[in-house]
This record gives C-alpha cells, sequence and structure tokens, in this order.
C-alpha cells in the first residue's frame, strides 16, 4: 500500500508541516492589523488573497465597489491585498490631513508597482519618491506655474481648427457621426506633442493613422488592471525587485522606445543654436538638464533619463486623459442640449466683440467651466488616489500604522449621496461656487502637493475644442449611444466600456 514516505522522509514532512503551519501563523499575525485597531473589514483568508477577491472580483472595475464598500463598513474600512493591509478613506477631514497638513508623511503616493514600467518610465515624476522626487518636481513646477505655456494657446488653437476642419469632413462624409475617441484623441495628441514638444505629429491629417496615434493607442492598450502579472505583483510585492531587475513593464516597448526616440530628437534639435522650433515645455526643461553624478547633490535640475522618462509622461498624461475628459463633456453635452445651447451662447458673447478666442477669454467662461468640473466629477481621469503612510500617525482618533497604503475613492466621493444631491445626473450648476465644494470630496487632479501639475494645460486643450466645437457645431446623440450615466472601466486609464462611443456633430447654419 501506498505511503507518504514512499515520497519523503518522515523528517521532511514534518519541516514541510512546520514551514506551513510557520506561514499560517505568519500570515494570522499580518492579518491583525485592523482587527486590532477596530477598523472595519472583510475577514481576510488563503483561498481570498487576503480580501483581494472581495475588492478586485471585477479587476476593471474595483472603484465600482466603493459605494457599496462604505455603506457596509462606513468611511473608514479595511483591505488584505494578499497580506498587505491598505486603508480606505473616504473621510473629507482626514483626507485633507493626510493630503495636505501631513503630507511630510504621505508624500509616496504608492510602494507598490513603481519599478515595473521600464527603466525609461520609472523615472517619470509618478514613480520616484523622496528628496529625489522633490528636485525633479521643483524643476518641472515652474513650466507650469508660470506664464511660459501662455505662448503655446496658439498652438493648441491652431490644433483646435484642425478638428473643427475634420469634423466638417465628416459631416460631409458620414452625416455627421463621428467616432468620440477618434477624433478628440487625435487633437489631444497634436496639442500635447506641440505644446510639449514643439512638433506636428500629423495625426488630423492624415486618413490612416499616423505612426505617432498607432503607438499612442498601443500604450493604453495595456490592461493594467487585468494583467495576471501586475496583479501578481500587487499580492506578492517582494517580486517587484524581480520584475525591475528584469526590466519588465507591462507597456508595450515598441510604443515606449517610440516615444523615447521622439523625445531624444526633440532635445538634440532644441539643442542646436540653428533651430527654428518654437518654444516648447521640452525646451525648457532642458534648461535644467544634470549630470547623474549631480542628481544626489543638487536640490533642481533633471538627468537626461529624467528628462526623457517625464517627457514621455507628459505625452501619456496630455493625450488619454484630456481627450477623455473631451469625450465625456461632448458625451454630456449632447444629451443635455438646454445645457449645451446654454453654454454656446456664453461662447458666442465672449466671441462677438473681435470673433476671437484667446486664454483669457476662455479662461473667463464661468459656465464652461461649471460644465467641464461637472463632467470630471462623473467621469474622473483618475478612479483612485493613494498616500503612502511612512510613520504610524493618529488623525481624529483614527490610527493609521506605518507602511499602510490609503487608498483614496475618487469616483466613490464623487458619486456619494452624501455629498452630491442626485449624483448620478449632470447638473453644471452645482458647480457654480466652488467654495461650497470640498476639494477632498472632488479631485480629478489630485489635491495637495502632490497633485497633477498638468492640470492647467489639460484645462487650455478641453476649453479651447469644446469652445471651437459649439461655435461650429450642434452635438447630438444617435441611436447607439448609450444613455447616461454611460459605463466605464479602468485600465491604464479610464474610458467607456463600449468600444466606440459615437456622436453626431452637425454644422450650424
Amino acid at each position: 500500500m501506498w505511503s507518504p514516505k514512499d515520497i519523503l522522509s518522515l523528517e521532511t514532512w514534518i519541516l514541510i508541516a512546520t514551514l506551513l503551519c510557520l506561514a499560517r501563523f505568519y500570515l494570522h499575525r499580518k492579518w491583525q492589523v485592523f482587527k486590532n485597531l477596530n477598523i472595519p473589514h472583510y475577514p481576510p483568508s488563503i483561498l481570498k488573497i487576503g480580501t483581494f477577491k472581495y475588492n478586485f472580483a471585477k479587476p476593471r472595475e474595483f472603484f465600482k465597489n466603493d459605494l457599496e464598500m462604505k455603506k457596509k463598513f462606513g468611511k473608514i474600512y479595511g483591505q488584505y491585498i494578499g497580506w498587505s493591509p491598505r486603508m480606505v478613506i473616504s473621510d473629507p477631514d482626514i483626507l485633507k490631513q493626510i493630503m495636505i497638513k501631513e503630507f511630510h508623511n504621505f508624500s509616496d503616493r504608492r510602494k507598490i508597482l513603481k519599478k515595473t514600467n521600464g527603466k525609461l518610465m520609472n523615472n517619470g515624476l509618478t514613480n520616484i519618491s523622496g528628496d529625489r522626487w522633490r528636485r525633479v518636481r521643483r524643476s518641472i513646477s515652474p513650466i507650469f506655474s508660470t506664464s511660459k505655456p501662455r505662448s503655446m494657446t496658439g498652438i493648441i488653437d491652431n490644433r483646435a481648427d484642425k478638428m473643427v476642419e475634420n469634423l466638417y469632413n465628416i459631416a460631409k462624409q458620414n452625416d455627421g457621426v463621428f467616432d468620440t475617441e477618434e477624433v478628440f484623441a487625435k487633437y489631444a495628441l497634436e496639442a500635447i506633442c506641440s505644446a510639449a514638444f514643439g512638433i506636428d505629429v500629423n495625426s488630423q491629417e492624415d486618413e490612416k493613422e499616423s505612426m505617432a496615434i498607432q503607438m499612442a493607442k498601443k500604450l493604453f492598450q495595456a490592461k493594467l488592471f487585468s494583467n495576471p502579472l501586475v496583479l501578481l505583483l500587487v499580492v506578492f510585492p517582494w517580486m517587484e525587485k524581480i520584475a525591475e531587475n528584469m526590466d519588465y513593464t507591462y507597456f508595450p516597448r515598441d510604443a515606449l522606445k517610440y516615444f523615447e526616440n521622439l523625445t531624444n530628437t526633440v532635445l538634440k534639435t532644441s539643442s542646436n543654436p540653428q533651430s527654428k522650433q518654437g518654444l516648447n515645455i521640452l525646451q525648457l526643461l532642458a534648461e535644467s538638464l544634470i549630470s547623474e553624478k549631480e542628481k544626489d547633490t543638487r536640490t533642481k535640475g533633471l538627468t537626461h533619463m529624467e528628462l526623457t522618462g517625464n517627457g514621455v509622461l507628459m505625452i501619456l498624461g496630455g493625450y488619454q486623459t484630456t481627450s477623455s475628459a473631451i469625450v465625456f463633456l461632448a458625451y454630456n453635452l449632447a444629451w443635455h442640449k438646454d445645457v449645451q445651447q446654454k453654454l454656446r451662447e456664453e461662447i458666442k458673447e465672449i466671441v462677438k466683440s473681435d470673433n476671437s478666442l484667446d486664454l483669457d477669454k476662455v479662461n473667463s467662461l464661468k459656465y464652461l467651466t461649471q460644465c467641464i468640473n461637472e463632467s470630471l466629477r462623473l467621469y474622473p481621469p483618475t478612479v483612485r488616489n493613494g498616500r503612502y503612510c511612512e510613520k504610524e500617525i493618529t488623525i481624529n482618533g483614527i490610527t493609521i500604522p506605518g507602511g499602510v497604503h490609503v487608498d483614496i475613492p475618487i469616483y466613490g466621493m464623487a458619486r456619494d449621496p452624501e455629498y452630491w444631491d442626485e449624483p448620478e445626473k449632470y447638473i453644471p450648476e452645482r458647480m457654480e461656487d466652488m467654495s461650497k465644494i470640498d476639494p477632498m470630496t472632488f479631485q480629478p487632479f489630485g489635491a495637495g502637493p502632490r497633485n497633477c501639475m498638468g492640470l492647467r494645460l489639460a484645462l487650455t486643450k478641453i476649453r479651447l475644442a469644446i469652445c471651437k466645437v459649439l461655435l461650429n457645431f450642434e452635438l447630438d446623440v444617435c441611436p447607439d449611444t448609450p444613455k447616461p450615466p454611460i459605463d466605464i472601466i479602468v485600465d491604464v486609464s479610464m474610458r467607456p466600456k463600449i468600444d466606440v462611443l459615437h456622436l453626431k456633430a452637425i454644422p450650424l447654419k
């Protein structure tokens, strides 16, 4: 008769059993964090990979659970992703302390998936920390907070005119029915490449997709939240070091290489005294170039790798998030004709004196700002934010242990009936007085010192695009356009769940 000792010795079996018991005891202790702090949570188990299966049963739609979890557990609850504890907090008062007052203890967004983007992207601002992050942020911030980008408005305006011309051609050829992502993504890519790099990728003029748009799309086809290896790294963060040593990236390498080469070409061109290249962000950043040897001793300046990595990051941030924001805004306006007409009248009023648009004019459009903010509330570019707690701290009676990630449910708070009346409806009027809205419950671009630096440039692109569209077209829905609120998913960024979102652009007489 077969016996276990036929495979291994009794001593070996005892050793294995002992190791398994020790591992189970270790997990049990790791899973006591929230119980000891009296923070509500689902009971963790090995089969549930902590509480992973409760919280991420649908990885591309995990953020939709946030409201239900808040109803069940309250504004503060715990999760165990594998054995790593994470706190989800939607209490505005506590978040204000975390993101602003106590920022020094929560300066990193996360500690996981920071070294799995490839060597280039690992040097981007979103993936570095500590003094290095402060140096890079200090170097980049002035470019976006001074008047220098103002001179780029004309470039963006020109790309918006191309988009309008493109829509007129569609109106002639396809009765005005257009793929929103295709039209607005091409505009967003041209605008960011022109403003950031001073180059024209001609994504709107080519009948066939340009190489730039193909590679940009490819970057965002990466299935981050449904990638088995990424999920494995989330559950077992210690494996990230192995992934880093192997130069693993969940982004397509050929797409990253394309934009790396593009960035390097622009840097070489802008350094040439004979170059006639116009002012662009990359050119301004190149003025702060430092050597690798200086990076640990300087409080300001960027190495070549940091400059290149952040150049690619600008494309990522300025392309998909901007185009998605315009897509959702156009979608909301198409379904709310009264809002669309009111906004059109506001735009007409401001341009009637000299039939022109400039940055000061579009920034003064109050109702446009309300429409954009309300659309960003319903469809924020980032569905969750996060902060990593360096040292144990107690805020408003809640203890957050050191080494714990704090998850901030941006999408959940933006749809929470505790903070918003009829939260599923598109009502721009609610954004009329922003002083009455807690910035912690509405943070589409983050909050505190680690917010999105490119938000002014992004809003300029959105404002100019929608102004140009509404001055020339009426936006309407198509038979296959889903009714609001549209269902969404998140991969690298948030987007409509349906493959193609059609709208109709009807030329105004």
